[in-house]
């Protein structure tokens, strides 16, 4: 009797240091994938798209379902979102797509995903889908205003103004009394009516980065350009990773008559802009007219002939290369 229990007791502690063991490991693989999705994190915000989703990448193979069962969230889907950012950023679209429609899959109803998806569908040239979706998105939660302002910079960005219009005059006439001034601003920026936008958000104490981006860009367009210079020099950190603020930041340079240092930045901005987006084409149109106020008649026209090539309907550009033929 007294063997029989002493086995059992033996039994019972050598699965309990089994059980511990196993735990353990998990727990180390938990650890690792939490590392190396924390350096991902760390390498997204340094724009570093491709080194970022390598470990990513890695962080999945220590997946597991006990990691996952112990966590309040899936590790394994944080992975994929970001790995789907990674795949748009460095222009993998189809990829950032899949990604997307596997995760619609299991939350029919995320907006925040329907938010990503729409935005990848846009880059795809699929407008209409892209609409329908920031269109769904905004129906499941119609007071986040910043999935609106996301929404149609974003349908801008690839080509449909309208839908962007529509989405701000409705808040601007519905919703008067409900959005923040910060949302207040975003729509009359976007409607381009700066010197409004520029009065409400200069009324904001202690703006945040965003707030005082976008009191840039409406300092930038009402032609005021040290203001704009001014403003955006509190962030060089931050506009060394972001082709928006680098675009402004040299659009500021420029009607200031410093055309070298806005090239710089025109320049800086190219690589990390999408092919495809307003965005990209201005920084093109941009760099023509710094290079050309430099007096680099022979560059400018080299680069208004690829422009030309790529935006073959842009009228600007024809007056640009009538006026560089007589250079």
């Amino acid at each position: 009797m007294r063997f029989i229990r002493n086995l059992l007791i033996t039994i019972i502690c050598i699965a309990a240091i089994g059980a511990a063991a196993i735990f353990g490991y998990y727990r180390f693989r938990g650890k690792q994938e939490t590392g190396l999705l924390s350096e991902g994190l760390a390498l997204i915000e340094q724009g570093n798209y491709r080194l970022a989703r390598e470990k990513f990448a890695q962080a999945q193979q220590y997946e597991d379902k006990i990691t996952r069962y112990f966590s309040s969230d899936s590790l394994e889907e944080d992975l994929y979102k970001y790995t789907a950012i990674c795949d748009f950023r460095i222009g993998e679209i189809d990829a950032a797509a899949s990604i997307y429609d596997m995760l619609l899959r299991i939350h029919p109803k995320d907006p925040s995903l329907m938010e990503s998806r729409a935005t990848v569908y846009a880059a795809q040239g699929q407008l209409e889908e892209a609409a329908e979706m920031f269109d769904m998105a905004i129906d499941i939660d119609p007071k986040d205003y910043t999935r609106v302002y996301t929404a149609a910079m974003t349908l801008r960005e690839y080509g449909d103004s309208e839908t962007g219009t529509r989405y701000f005059e409705e808040l601007l006439t519905e919703h008067a009394d409900e959005i923040d001034d910060l949302t207040r601003g975003q729509a009359l920026c976007f409607l381009g009516k700066y010197k409004e936008a520029a009065d409400i958000l200069d009324s904001v104490e202690e703006p945040d980065m965003q707030m005082s981006f976008l009191l840039a860009g409406a300092r930038e367009y009402s032609g005021q350009h040290e203001e704009a210079l001014a403003l955006l020099e509190q962030y060089t950190e931050e506009i060394g990773t972001s082709p928006e603020m680098l675009n402004l930041k040299g659009n500021a340079l420029c009607g200031l008559g410093k055309y070298k240092e806005a090239l710089a930045c025109f320049e800086q901005a190219l690589p990390l802009s999408q092919d495809g987006t307003a965005l990209r084409q201005s920084l093109l149109f941009n760099r023509i007219a710094a290079v050309e106020n430099m007096r680099d008649f022979k560059r400018a026209k080299e680069l208004a002939a690829e422009y030309a090539e790529l935006y073959p309907k842009d009228t600007r550009m024809e007056r640009e290369n009538l006026f560089l033929q007589t250079r």
